[in-house]
């Protein structure tokens, strides 16, 4: 199976419940790579208002707009399931633009790798990584959903200062 061109992998909405019933948030939040508004619109549901961007247009939000060419935050507070293969630039953009706290839904193996330990998490550790005990089934944002998942998930949450050992918690 190929990858979708650019990275579009619609937010299950149990993987946003369970961020949101561990974490709180500031009232408003940015979702930079909302897609579809899957995850968006958990966050709506869940009480809080969301500034939803994307730089494609799949029908849902304000499109054209390039997280990675952004000067400014648009709120403090971000969650986004973000292209994969842009995760770690997604992040160190976010961090360089001062969000205070920000979730990202990535691969459980988003921790390996020397070279990202040096460029991302020594400096910048994440306050709390919130591992999926029971795998997430994500698909492509163009294919129909079917069978279970075979990757592990984690939701990754940085806090503005936060430069300890990340905590580590299980999702049931």
């Amino acid at each position: 199976m190929s990858r979708q061109k650019d990275d579009w992998y619609p937010t299950p909405s149990e993987a946003v419940h369970a961020l949101l019933s561990n974490e709180r948030f500031e009232p408003v939040i940015w979702e930079p790579a909302a897609g579809d508004g899957a995850l968006a619109e958990c966050c709506e549901k869940a009480g809080y208002k969301v500034v939803a961007t994307d730089l494609n247009d799949y029908g849902y939000c304000q499109f054209g707009v390039d997280f990675l060419m952004e000067h400014r935050r648009r709120v403090d507070h971000l969650i986004t399931n973000p292209p994969y293969k842009l995760a770690e630039q997604f992040i160190t953009h976010a961090i360089h633009l001062g969000c205070t706290k920000h979730a990202w839904l990535l691969r459980l193996s988003f921790l390996e790798g020397i070279q990202r330990y040096w460029r991302l998490f020594s400096m910048n550790p994440p306050a709390k990584v919130y591992v999926f005990s029971r795998r997430l089934t994500i698909w492509r944002g163009d294919e129909e959903v079917t069978g279970s998942g075979t990757t592990a998930y984690a939701w990754f949450v940085w806090e503005a200062d936060y430069c300890d050992d990340p905590v580590v918690r299980w999702l049931t």
